[in-house]
């Protein structure tokens, strides 16, 4: 079933509705009142009454009109514009959207691949886990591949969850002062040194693991994008304790996903040797 979103505005004087809204859009294409009431089938009268009912509920002026017609205000065209943002995510989409992050992308743009050579139609995106979780919480993706294994142990109750691959954090010690990568399980790593009592602040943050190798403070990193070549990593060790499973979040039940899922598992996270 195919849906098609309606979306309302509430603020501190009340509710703008749907009629109010579509008045403001039609204003902004016609780019008249009088051709925008006829192209609603209304009365210019109760254009004009949707008009002001929802500049009353915003408290400002939301269209002007001039010797040349009538357009909306600054405040008018942000407010239409925010509003069909949100519709666009709400909106039901027929392909597949999926999301990850840097240590994932590898198996995320492989598996997407993949399914384009079948002919089907994917999405993707790569960010950071917040990001992911926040478009997953907003149902704007099908599946999240997650780098954090505790945000997924926090999730399984809620999500289908899969493995797909191993991975491992590198530690390189240079003392107290650590830089935190924006990805990977950096937070399994603060941990372990919360738990055993280790000294430590973060005084740094990167998105760019390959400043890893520029920086003289301790850092954690994910195995997986040393071996891809992101970066050198040198000095750092591997922590057995670190291992951890990258998992995979079903959070829709688009009948590509597990196609998709299947190819990202086979892939994995960095190239086999």
């Amino acid at each position: 079933m195919t849906t098609s979103p309606r979306v309302i505005l509430v603020t501190d004087e009340g509710e703008v509705t749907y009629r109010q809204l579509e008045a403001l859009f039609a204003v902004r294409r016609e780019g008249s009142m009088k051709k925008a009431a006829t192209a609603l089938g209304i009365s210019a009268p109760v254009l004009h009454k949707y008009v002001k009912e929802a500049e009353e509920r915003c408290g400002e002026r939301l269209v002007r009109s001039d010797s040349t017609g009538t357009k909306l205000t600054t405040a008018g065209a942000a407010l239409l514009a925010r509003l069909e943002a949100i519709r666009l995510r709400a909106e039901d989409r027929p392909s597949l959207h999926v999301a990850g992050t840097l240590v994932s992308e590898l198996c995320l743009l492989s598996a997407a691949s993949a399914m384009a050579q079948r002919g089907r139609d994917c999405r993707v995106t790569v960010s950071t886990d917040d990001e992911n979780l926040r478009a997953m919480e907003e149902m704007r993706v099908d599946c999240v591949i997650l780098d954090d294994p505790l945000r997924a142990m926090e999730l399984a109750e809620r999500f289908d969850s899969v493995e797909i691959a191993p991975d491992m954090l590198l530690l390189r010690r240079s003392g107290p002062e650590f830089v935190k990568l924006e990805f990977g399980a950096q937070r399994l790593g603060f941990r372990y040194l919360e738990q055993e009592g280790i000294e430590h602040r973060v005084t740094r943050r990167l998105f760019e693991p390959a400043l890893l190798d520029t920086t003289d403070l301790s850092y954690f990193v994910n195995r997986s994008l040393v071996r891809r070549g992101i970066l050198a990593a040198e000095g750092a060790g591997e922590q057995r304790w670190s291992v951890h499973s990258i998992m995979a979040l079903s959070c829709s039940e688009h009948p590509d996903a597990g196609e998709f899922l299947a190819h990202a598992r086979r892939t994995g996270v960095y190239p086999k040797r």
